[in-house]
């Protein structure tokens, strides 16, 4: 595949004067709205279960507070929760409103595990062979879930064994975006290869660098990938197809668990993994200053993939509680992102951001690929990807944000 000669990126000091830098990812509507949303979710902190995070409806202009139904002796929680949550929402303009919901975040993501990990006791070998993706329409409770065949017989059986509140559609397999291979030279959103010398055209990256990292064991910076990419101790490259990035570290994928992540260690001289991210095309020269970290608890708010393949593909969060079995390794508590546009191969790994102002950006989570985790019975696919939280508390690491390098 042929495609413009990729070129060197500016240095990390030459930052893009605004004009340069392209449209704000997050609407300026939703700014208050995601500081309000942490805000809520800091003091429901202290009832555990209480809360199954919050949803923006932009079109209504409010962001609902998810509450679970007390049980008698914590409505005075639910009045305090509420208190402390319409003050700091008021403070910050944001309409809020609240509703009840049966379960919390944590017991949809249970509800989720629950059901795949038990696939061969409602469904026997039909079931986990065919049953793909899962998740928990947060409104309802109910399991939303995609077979491979005819969902009927299925569907009856999850009934039988959990209650009616599952529904199972037929759909498509998930696929994992990327060959094996990513690791970043500075930036997350940096394009990765396999191989050294040879094409490194734009648009020909096997993989996306992650966000970089700080591992609590060592104290050392690592780069990061998507463990489906790569292999255990394989060597990876960056647009320097002379020299190598480094190698593969320890990957995380395994079954039932929350991430698909890996560590590039850097053996490259002069390389520094930075608390900055590429935004825009796939030979975008404009990059951000990385300032905050997503909480993993809203949902209909705006977020983009940056990808060395593709480019910029940005949604909407459909929910935060997907399982999807991705080659064969289930992977949970995913985030699933609706968009009129699809990330591709290639763009395994890659950060997912939103852009609060015009030199900062907010990461959410790393990409994983494509799944039906909508569920809607349309045959719509989306996009999933592991977040920041879940990756830090399994890999014991911290990310680096902007100055911290």
């Amino acid at each position: 595949m042929t495609g413009v000669q990729a070129t060197a990126h500016p240095a990390p000091a030459e930052t893009p004067a605004p004009s340069a830098l392209p449209q704000l990812l997050t609407p300026a509507e939703e700014v208050p709205v995601l500081a309000a949303a942490d805000e809520a979710e800091k003091v429901a902190a202290k009832y555990p279960n209480s809360s199954a995070g919050a949803h923006w409806d932009s079109t209504a202009k409010i962001l609902y507070i998810n509450l679970v139904q007390p049980k008698a002796k914590q409505a005075d929680h639910r009045a305090e929760l509420q208190s402390a949550i319409s003050l700091t929402s008021a403070k910050l303009g944001v309409t809020t409103k609240y509703r009840t919901v049966p379960l919390s975040l944590d017991q949809q993501n249970a509800f989720v595990d629950r059901f795949l990990k038990e696939r061969a006791q409602w469904g026997g070998k039909a079931a986990v062979d065919n049953v793909v993706t899962a998740s928990v329409d947060e409104l309802t409770g109910r399991i939303q879930a995609t077979a491979l065949i005819s969902a009927e017989q299925l569907q009856t059986a999850a009934r039988k064994y959990f209650g009616n509140a599952v529904d199972i559609h037929t759909g498509g397999v998930p696929q994992a975006q990327g060959r094996y291979e990513d690791s970043p030279l500075f930036f997350a959103g940096t394009p990765l290869w396999k191989a050294g010398p040879g094409s490194h055209d734009v648009g020909t990256a096997d993989c996306t660098a992650g966000f970089n990292w700080r591992r609590h064991s060592d104290g050392d910076s690592y780069v990061s990938t998507a463990a489906h990419c790569v292999a255990s101790g394989e060597n990876l490259y960056g647009p320097n197809e002379s020299q190598r990035l480094g190698y593969v570290g320890t990957r995380y994928l395994n079954n039932y668990e929350y991430v698909d992540f890996a560590f590039v260690n850097v053996t490259r001289a002069g390389t520094t993994p930075a608390g900055r991210v590429w935004v825009g095309p796939a030979d975008t020269g404009v990059f951000r200053n990385i300032t905050s970290v997503d909480a993993g608890t809203v949902t209909g708010t705006t977020v983009c993939s940056s990808g060395a393949f593709t480019g910029l593909i940005c949604g909407k969060i459909n929910n935060r509680n997907t399982a999807a079995a991705v080659n064969g390794i289930t992977i949970e508590r995913l985030t699933c992102v609706t968009g009129s546009q699809l990330t591709q191969r290639g763009d395994s790994g890659a950060p997912w951001v939103s852009t609060p102002d015009a030199g900062s950006a907010r990461a959410w989570g790393q990409h994983v690929g494509t799944a039906y985790c909508d569920n809607s019975g349309d045959n719509k696919v989306d996009m999933v990807f592991s977040t920041v939280k879940n990756i830090a508390a399994r890999v014991g690491a911290t990310l680096i944000v902007f100055g911290a390098e």
